[in-house]
């Protein structure tokens, strides 16, 4: 898509509610100019996307516009509210997809290890939950290969030898 590196741009923007960009820090982001019509028409900032493939860039990362300053040359984009995510969750956008945590569900120490992270991070409680849980899965993965990597016990036979018979079989 060609309005990707916008999309991924606003994903990883931690501000918890409003985001001002210049339409030169935009077109930085992109890495081409806006057209004219981004410079010169509202409508080309609307949170349609229909027809509008650059507006999905900001609504499936999240955000809506809300304030345009063509005179200025810049936009404000705002968070959108997650539907369907109770009071007291920590909502956050994978894949296009609201997910929250719901708070109450999770042990102090869990909470207060998501406070912890945020608070060192620098980033909401929704981008502290991602950073542990890609944390995690990072993680897993070692341990995963780590245990691929161990030498089959004595008379264990390697799968890869099954395979080779079954095919040299035929």
């Amino acid at each position: 898509m060609k309005y990707e590196p916008l999309k991924r741009h606003l994903e990883g923007a931690y501000d918890p509610g409003e985001l001002r960009m210049a339409f030169d820090e935009i077109e930085a982001v992109l890495g081409f100019p806006l057209p004219r019509s981004a410079r010169e028409h509202q409508a080309w900032w609307s949170n349609t996307r229909i027809g509008h493939t650059h507006a999905a860039a900001w609504l499936d990362a999240g955000w809506k516009t809300s304030a345009l300053d063509l005179a200025g040359r810049g936009v404000t984009f705002v968070r959108e509210a997650v539907r369907g995510v109770a009071e007291g969750a920590a909502p956050f956008r994978h894949r296009g997809e609201d997910l929250a945590v719901p708070l109450d569900l999770l042990s102090p120490a869990a909470a207060q290890l998501i406070d912890r992270q945020a608070s060192a991070a620098g980033v909401p409680r929704d981008a502290a939950v991602a950073l542990l849980l890609n944390a995690l899965a990072v993680e897993r993965r070692r341990a995963l290969l780590a245990d691929l990597a161990q030498p089959l016990p004595a008379g264990a036979t390697d799968v890869a030898v099954l395979v080779r018979e079954d095919r040299d079989g035929r």
